[in-house]
């Protein structure tokens, strides 16, 4: 039997990887800020509420763990130095925690494909180019990331490439995660049941992963990923780096179809029929600081702040699995419309559509 320490165990991705290992019957040990709507099983889980840059709370957890899964990060908050502290101060903490034990544990990174940042619309995929739409990032291409989670995601990768010879660390970076339980994507398809899909581009393209699958991608990453190398070992090669993806790439316009017709395949009530309106930058902006306010004033949760716009506003956010396929044997068990639909399955039963 396996042991596993998760943090970030109680949000979207960790709720999802905490149930598959218990199912495979692993230990968990499940670390959270909070831990109130957990509940053990069994004796398989172990909970413990602290905040992961804490290195008491984080040394505690670590006891007798064989693969570390850290997930714990902050997407949107108050502030960039809030940010960079939980996302870069944490994993710092976390990994020097497992790189101190004498038989250090296997460590999984679940980063993003927001420190690669964006592929320019103008990027015709020509010679020298780099990256291009069709074939998307790849973990050898520079990162330019464009905002703050993903510069402080990028830092954090920068403090594992510095322990990487003392701990076997392998990074995952997925593009944008969708599924059951994820409110993200529901603000999406409240508009889309609305009639209304507002977008800043139509044409920009996008990768996705469904939780579903992203899960699996992760524990294979954590039990046969290539090991991460110190920078200057590793130079551009990007080995011990994955990128787990879905290989289509669809534009928003594409995306709301998708979810559209789900709704009508289970005779989900729609407004109207549904119309795609690009709406101007400045609006774009607007709308994000508005998001900022409430965020920054209230601490509520918002779907489009001034992060959120500075990438929805940059190209295209496309990545390339072609190494993930060959060296974890991964890809997605289903497409991503069948993806759409189970999530659309999951909103309506949680009644998140009423």
């Amino acid at each position: 039997m396996t042991r596993f320490l998760v943090t970030g165990a109680n949000g979207f991705i960790g709720r999802h990887v905490v149930d598959s290992l218990l199912a495979d019957g692993n230990e968990v040990v499940a670390m959270s800020r909070s831990q109130a709507d957990a509940s053990d099983q069994g004796g398989q889980l172990r909970k413990i509420a602290g905040d992961v840059r804490d290195a008491s709370k984080v040394a505690e957890a670590m006891k007798s763990v064989d693969c570390v899964i850290h997930l714990a990060a902050s997407v949107a908050t108050r502030s960039f130095a809030l940010s960079e502290s939980i996302n870069v101060e944490g994993t710092r903490v976390v990994a020097s925690a497992a790189a101190s034990l004498p038989d250090p544990p296997s460590f999984a990174y679940v980063s993003s494909l927001a420190v690669a940042g964006p592929i320019p619309s103008d990027r015709s995929g020509g010679e020298g180019a780099g990256a291009s739409v069709e074939t998307g990032v790849t973990e050898t291409d520079e990162c330019h990331p464009v905002s703050h989670y993903g510069r402080t995601k990028l830092k954090a990768e920068g403090v594992l490439h510095g322990l990487a010879g003392q701990l076997p660390i392998t990074i995952v970076r997925p593009p944008c995660v969708i599924g059951p339980g994820d409110r993200n994507l529901l603000a999406l398809y409240k508009t889309v049941r609305s009639g209304w899909n507002i977008v800043l581009s139509k044409s920009f393209r996008y990768s996705y992963i469904s939780v579903t699958d992203l899960v699996p991608g992760i524990l294979a990453a954590c039990e046969r990923g290539v090991r991460l190398e110190t920078l200057t070992a590793a130079g551009r090669s990007g080995r011990g780096i994955y990128y787990l993806t879905d290989p289509q790439a669809v534009t928003f316009v594409e995306l709301a179809e998708m979810i559209a017709a789900s709704l009508d395949e289970f005779a989900i009530s729609r407004r109207r029929p549904l119309r795609h309106v690009r709406i101007p930058r400045a609006a774009g902006w607007f709308a994000g600081g508005c998001g900022e306010i409430v965020m920054r004033g209230f601490g509520g949760r918002v779907f489009l702040n001034l992060d959120k716009v500075r990438e929805g506003v940059s190209g295209s956010w496309v990545c390339n699995g072609s190494r993930a396929e060959q060296e974890l044997s991964f890809r997605p068990s289903a497409d991503l419309a069948t993806r759409i639909i189970e999530t659309t399955i999951d909103y309506h039963q949680s009644n998140w559509l009423s």
